[in-house]
């Protein structure tokens, strides 16, 4: 297999050399942790701005490229993919795995919508909303809100500070096993 050497950040072409397959795989995370990084930045960057929208649009971004190397790592056991990447990644201390529930909600947005809607019943409603320490309103409230640097979805919340952290950690460790 033959495959064009590139450094992610600048996806320049280096050099023409043989590729082991679990490469792949590896460099495909990290072009979807770039991703990550750059939706989170983005992110500050609309929050820090008072830009309601495009925080929750970053967001929602931040979370599916996290998805997507969870899903990229931590395939089926027993699988070829498993097999390529077993010695190659080190995921210990790195579960990125709460958030696929998230990003299925995401994905399945009017489904969650319509289970929201069938159970409303007159109550305060909040979406896209940056609230600070809100108490006293029930989950079932919040469809989307930012409270800190906690994502609330549909009743549930979502920590959005450990996951960033362990997209670093994971973004240097498939460096290193790329070199």
């Amino acid at each position: 297999m033959f495959a064009f050497d590139y450094e992610c950040s600048s996806n320049l072409v280096s050099r023409l050399r043989p590729m082991d397959k679990w490469r792949v795989y590896i460099r495909e995370a990290l072009t979807q942790i770039e991703f990550a990084q750059r939706c989170y930045s983005d992110f500050e960057r609309a929050q820090a701005a008072g830009d309601v929208s495009h925080v929750f649009f970053n967001l929602h971004h931040f979370i599916v490229h996290i998805a997507n190397i969870d899903k990229l790592l931590g395939p089926k056991r027993g699988s070829e993919r498993a097999s390529l990447l077993a010695g190659h990644v080190d995921l210990s201390d790195i579960d990125l795995k709460s958030f696929r529930r998230l990003r299925n909600h995401l994905e399945h947005f009017d489904e969650r919508l319509d289970m929201w809607v069938a159970n409303y019943d007159g109550h305060a409603f909040f979406d896209m909303n940056i609230i600070t320490g809100a108490r006293g309103f029930p989950a079932k409230v919040f469809l989307r809100a930012l409270d800190g640097d906690v994502f609330k979805f549909h009743g549930e919340d979502y920590s959005l500070r450990p996951h960033r952290e362990a997209v670093d950690r994971l973004h240097l460790r498939l460096t290193n096993a790329d070199a």
